[in-house]
């Protein structure tokens, strides 16, 4: 008996001191009101021979690639979207912490229609939520449509995309709401 109330003793003890810690030091990420991520979106240099880099952020390894006209409106205009229908507030640039910054280094559009196509649309960025200059997630979409028959794996894509070819607009929504889950998960 006197072992049990010793032991519920040290865990009342140690949910208290929890509890006190996360009061008196709230998390680094954390996002209570609206405007409180901050979006920066932003392409690689796309003049440089080299078709491999290293993303400036996370250093991880990208394949770049042809980059449509107005991928920086368009991944920014998905990435608010997708923030709005999480019901978390948003404003441009990295002045106030935390910020999503979401680097583009492949933005290739289809050739071809919704059922046949020369080209499917590609989609290669990395996601970074980053607090000061410490990068705590990073989320890489990188991705180019295939046929069924190439992937027969992919079968749930297959049917959720309706059977057809998708645009790359489309493509990079499917890859920022991904992203965007993923990152916003250490958010309290």
């Amino acid at each position: 008996m006197v072992i049990k109330r010793k032991f519920q003793i040290i865990c009342f003890f140690c949910l208290c001191v929890t509890a006190a810690t996360y009061f008196f030091f709230p998390p680094a990420f954390s996002c209570r009101a609206a405007g409180d991520v901050g979006i920066v979106v932003e392409k690689v240099d796309s003049q440089e021979n080299a078709k491999i880099d290293t993303c400036k952020y996370c250093g991880k390894l990208i394949n770049k690639g042809t980059i449509h006209s107005d991928e920086e409106k368009i991944v920014k205009e998905k990435l608010q979207e997708a923030l709005t229908q999480r019901s978390v507030g948003y404003r441009d640039g990295k002045e106030k912490q935390p910020y999503i910054s979401v680097l583009i280094y492949r933005f290739q559009e289809r050739r071809g229609g919704n059922l046949a196509i020369d080209k499917p649309a590609g989609v290669g960025l990395h996601m970074h939520l980053i607090q000061g200059t410490v990068v705590g997630r990073t989320f890489v979409f990188d991705e180019d449509q295939k046929a069924l028959s190439q992937d027969i794996l992919q079968i749930g894509k297959f049917f959720k995309r309706g059977g057809k070819w998708i645009t790359a607009d489309e493509l990079a929504e499917e890859g920022i709401n991904k992203g965007t889950d993923y990152l916003l998960e250490i958010l309290p």
